[in-house]
């Protein structure tokens, strides 16, 4: 299931299982929507049992990476990521995307209270 949040300055993009289908077109769908964005936000993603993308789902992933990176990178204030077994490791790819501060959280609720940094 794919669910996007948006209020003042923060979003929530929330890639859960079980997969169903059009998951992943709805992901794709929602990372356009944060792309679009045209005001500073923080970002939380929070992903769980999801599985992977399909071999054009990464490319289509990949493609938007490139494509807003420049805008991300001046728009968003920070991301929080909130994934099951999540590492630095992993929190070290998406710092190799982009230039904003990227942390990782346990819980949603924990991811809140981290964004709130950013707006400091």
């Amino acid at each position: 299931m794919v669910t996007v949040e948006e209020t003042d300055d923060l979003v929530v993009l929330r890639y859960l299982g079980p997969p169903q289908s059009g998951d992943e077109a709805a992901y794709l769908d929602a990372l356009e929507r944060i792309g679009a964005q045209d005001r500073p936000f923080a970002l939380i993603l929070v992903l769980g049992g999801i599985g992977k993308l399909s071999p054009a789902g990464e490319r289509a992933q990949a493609l938007w990476f490139k494509r807003t990176r420049a805008e991300l990178d001046r728009l968003c204030r920070g991301l929080v990521l909130v994934r099951p077994g999540f590492t630095e490791a992993g929190a070290d790819v998406f710092r190799r995307l982009w230039r904003f501060p990227i942390r990782i959280a346990p819980d949603e609720a924990a991811a809140r209270a981290a964004v709130r940094a950013f707006s400091a």
